[in-house]
């Protein structure tokens, strides 16, 4: 596969994700929920956790009302320490109808505990959040 059909691949997936998800939150768990100045950003997967391979899950964020708030453009990527080099994962965050509301898809080349970063650039201004993330 070359790298155009390769991303045309990859948005066709973010988006039947963010339609599957975009329904709303009723069957969906929150797995981590994490402070980043005046909003919280949140987790949430239809299953009790993040998996190993490949996975998708949604990213909120959210005021400090609760209200979703567009944040614009969001950025996410994972590493997970190793002795020597540290073993890289992606996600793939896309928007979706809801603002304030984003799917995003992983590759995580196995379980245990990721440092992930959610970097974002929009209407509520820049921002950014490093926390562990655990995968099963």
């Amino acid at each position: 596969m070359n790298r155009r059909s390769g991303g045309k691949v990859w948005t066709l997936i973010l988006l039947t994700v963010a339609a599957a998800m975009d329904c709303g939150r009723a069957n969906l768990t929150e797995l981590e929920k994490v402070k980043s100045g005046m909003l919280d950003v949140v987790l949430l997967s239809p299953r009790d956790g993040l998996r190993h391979g490949s996975d998708s899950f949604v990213i909120e964020f959210r005021s400090a009302s609760g209200e979703l708030t567009d944040v614009g453009t969001v950025r996410a990527s994972a590493s997970m320490s190793m002795s020597g080099t540290p073993m890289m994962g992606t996600i793939n965050v896309a928007r979706t109808d809801v603002a304030g509301r984003y799917a995003a898809t992983s590759e995580f080349s196995m379980a245990g505990t990721w440092r992930m970063t959610m970097q974002w650039d929009g209407p509520a201004g820049p921002g950014s959040v490093t926390f562990p993330g655990s995968v099963q």
